[in-house]
């Protein structure tokens, strides 16, 4: 550590070089190292908890433990990463699939992390919940009915989980729609210290047993106390209704409830011990995820965190997570730079101090193009845009490295510090992350960035002392040639991820007393799309405000009551919420239902599905056919889901359909269609093509150009696929198009 002072700053600098043999993203190091100074701190594995929430520090066994995510290296299998980790005391082992490996570390012995057999290394990051006449607005209610459909659909035979916080064990909804049996399946209370973990972890309490989940009542309270979050959201995915009609959208599954712990390294823990229950069970699993990780990790779905969840949907396991609730955030901006020297302005919004007991600050955080370096610092300002002073420059290609400083203008001071990599271990894209606090100083401060080229993103999140905020602030062009805000690129982990379904939210459409249809208007909280590296997010959307659903009996927080219930002796409630926290369990026993119909779906038809059956109306306006960045496809379509699930068919294995088109590549227009479609693609005017069904049968053939139309007039609905051949390229090119009725 080298400190100096250098005109109105003091700086001290820290190259990194690392210890560890594992790979490790520098704003990880720099965690560690807060950590590491808390720990010396505070010897009280409970006074350590208490001053580390913005940390994954969590209790296990007594012990203050810290979660990370491992790459095993090469020569290490699972059976013997146990092995090892069993022998060191200070490590508890938790899940690992596919070669990703969560643990536990005790906070006081965070030197045996230079002994893992591992190749790369993550810091678990902190997990928040994503809170600010659902069943008619995504047509969940013509599926309970069976219009149109071969029989009436429930989520029978579909294991539901929800990872969440604030269960009620005990409330009806969580009953049979006969309130004479509980459909809870099993629980795992990561925070309990009294009972059994499940086989293979060390810590909390689980139970498959239906008698002892209801003495266990509820999970215990936590960081977020007696919460409420949970019950009301495994409501909504598969609430019974609890003799009142509030019935969630699969009413029939049975459910798993985890309480997260803290951080990303418990939730894989969760999920693995989800697949662990529904394999056993030779169930199918809907996991659902209503929290994200705001300010970690990277957002184009590359942290390990994020190759552990693909690595479980390719195993089966099909992932709902909500978008995130920044859509009335103007905190991100972007530019692209084509001459050196070139320099991006955006005034930096602070959250203000008083408003949380927290508050610390902004932290911004910039990614650049792989092999793009960039700059980039602050400016101090008075007024609108007048500069005082600036802090240093710090260039991504002097990375990896870390700084903290303090800076004076205006005999006010700026306390701050800096990460950066040249190329960040995860996804090799230059990264710099700068946080600030500037007290209560009436100054202002900008930041500034420059490239010599590439496009640079940067976001506004509030930073806070002991917690972890996961709410943005705007960026302001603050005069003529600065940039302005815009809530794009919002999507957070783990919904960014490329096999997770993201979920954005709107307000449910209902008829009212006159019996027109009203609301249905995009929820002004839903965070927007794409992710960093330009995929779609959300996928689609669904009800999110003021979304009715139950409350915890156990619950220490007031919430505005809109309904009770009495069951054995006790009053049940039941509240609304709002938030894409609302909209993904929707989504999720809408997937339920899916998987009813057709258990042979994988995770990527399922989502292929929701997709292409998705509705748009007056409120989406005409989507393209790519999808948009606020509404993903439209707005979820249950009924249409569950009849193309019902005649879904996948490319590969099947008789007639080639096993490796060149690509499903086609463009229909409209898809869902009644009457007619339009197909487009990258096709010779001596191409053919074929309208086949899922038992192969041939509907339609004839010639196929650059965009063709097929007439889907008296044909019966379902899922059919367009397939055209060119022969002048010699390829093959598909799409599948979904007949309503």
């Amino acid at each position: 550590m080298v400190v100096f002072r250098s005109g109105l700053f003091f700086l001290a600098f820290l190259v990194i070089g690392g210890a560890w043999g594992q790979t490790m993203a520098t704003v990880d190091r720099q965690a560690l190292a807060e950590l590491e100074s808390l720990a010396a701190q505070h010897p009280s594995s409970k006074a350590l908890v208490l001053a580390a929430q913005g940390h994954p520090v969590a209790l296990v066994q007594g012990r203050a433990t810290v979660g990370f995510i491992g790459l095993l290296n090469a020569d290490t299998t699972p059976t013997a990463w146990r092995t090892w980790a069993q022998a060191h005391e200070a490590v508890f082992p938790g899940a690992c699939r596919h070669g990703v490996a969560s643990f536990r570390v005790d906070a006081n012995h965070l030197d045996v992390l230079e002994a893992l057999p591992m190749d790369r290394l993550e810091l678990a990051s902190r997990a928040v919940p994503n809170l600010d006449k659902a069943r008619y607005g995504t047509r969940v209610d013509s599926v309970h009915a069976g219009l149109d459909l071969p029989t009436a659909f429930h989520g029978e035979g579909v294991l539901v989980g929800v990872l969440d916080w604030g269960f009620d064990y005990t409330h009806p909804m969580f009953y049979d729609t006969a309130l004479t049996a509980s459909r809870i399946r099993g629980v795992w209370d990561q925070y309990r210290t009294a009972g059994e973990a499940p086989d293979g972890f060390d810590y909390g309490a689980a139970s498959l047993e239906p008698w002892e989940i209801q003495l266990m009542g509820s999970d215990t309270s936590n960081v977020y106390g007696y919460s409420t979050h949970g019950t009301h959201v495994a409501g909504i995915a598969a609430g019974g209704g609890a003799g009142v009609g509030l019935t969630g959208m699969a009413p029939a599954s049975d459910l798993l409830l985890a309480t997260l712990m803290v951080d990303e390294a418990a939730a894989l823990d969760a999920f693995a011990w989800m697949q662990d229950v529904a394999e056993a069970d030779n169930k199918r699993l809907v996991i659902n995820n209503s929290w994200g990780l705001p300010q970690w990790g990277t957002p184009d779905g590359t942290s390990l965190s994020n190759v552990f969840i693909d690595g479980l949907s390719e195993d089966g396991v099909v992932f709902v997570s909500s978008n995130g609730n920044n859509g009335d955030s103007n905190f991100h901006i972007e530019q692209t730079f084509t001459t050196a020297g070139d320099t991006a302005r955006s005034k930096v919004q602070f959250y203000p101090l008083s408003a949380h007991p927290h508050a610390w600050g902004q932290n911004l955080t910039l990614w650049g193009e792989p092999g793009e370096a960039f700059s980039a610092n602050f400016m101090v300002t008075v007024g609108a845009s007048t500069e005082v002073n600036q802090s240093p420059w710090f260039n991504t290609a002097d990375g990896p490295f870390m700084l903290e400083a303090v800076h004076v203008a205006m005999e006010d001071t700026f306390v701050y510090d800096v990460v950066a990599e040249a190329a960040h271990p995860d996804n090799g894209r230059p990264f710099l992350q700068l946080r600030i606090h500037k007290g209560n100083t009436g100054l202002g401060v900008a930041l500034q960035m420059t490239a010599d080229q590439g496009t640079v993103h940067a976001w506004n999140h509030t930073h806070l002392s002991n917690d972890v905020g996961n709410w943005g602030q705007d960026f302001q062009a603050a005069t003529s040639g600065w940039l302005q805000g815009t809530p794009a690129y919002g999507i957070q982990q783990p919904a960014c991820g490329e096999s997770v379904i993201a979920i954005g939210a709107y307000a449910s459409e209902y008829l009212n007393s006159q019996g027109t249809e009203v609301g249905g208007s995009p929820a002004y909280f839903s965070s927007h799309g794409p992710t960093l590296d330009g995929r779609l997010k959300p996928n689609v959307s669904a009800p999110g405000v003021n979304v009715e659903s139950s409350l915890s009996s156990f619950r220490d927080g007031a919430y505005a009551v809109t309904e009770e219930v009495e069951f054995d002796g006790m009053t049940y409630e039941f509240a609304k919420l709002s938030g894409t926290s609302m909209s993904s369990p929707a989504v999720a026993g809408i997937v339920a239902l899916m998987l009813e119909a057709n258990q042979n779906l994988s995770p990527s038809d399922v989502r292929d599905i929701l997709e292409v059956t998705a509705r748009q109306d007056q409120a989406t306006g005409a989507l393209p056919a790519e999808g948009e960045v606020e509404w993903g496809h439209g707005k979820v379509n249950a009924h249409q889901a569950v009849l193309a699930a019902l005649n879904w068919v996948s490319w590969v294995g099947h008789p007639t359909l080639p096993d490796n088109p060149t690509g499903e590549d086609l463009m229909a227009q409209p898809n869902p269609a009644q009457e007619r479609v339009l197909v487009s693609g990258n096709l010779s005017a001596q191409s053919t093509y074929r309208l086949v069904d899922t038992r192969g049968r041939v509907w339609q053939e004839g010639p196929a150009s650059p965009v063709f139309r097929i007439d889907l007039q008296g044909m019966p609905p379902g899922v059919y696929v367009v397939m055209a051949w060119d022969p002048e390229l010699q390829t093959s090119h598909t799409t599948r198009v979904v007949k309503t009725q």
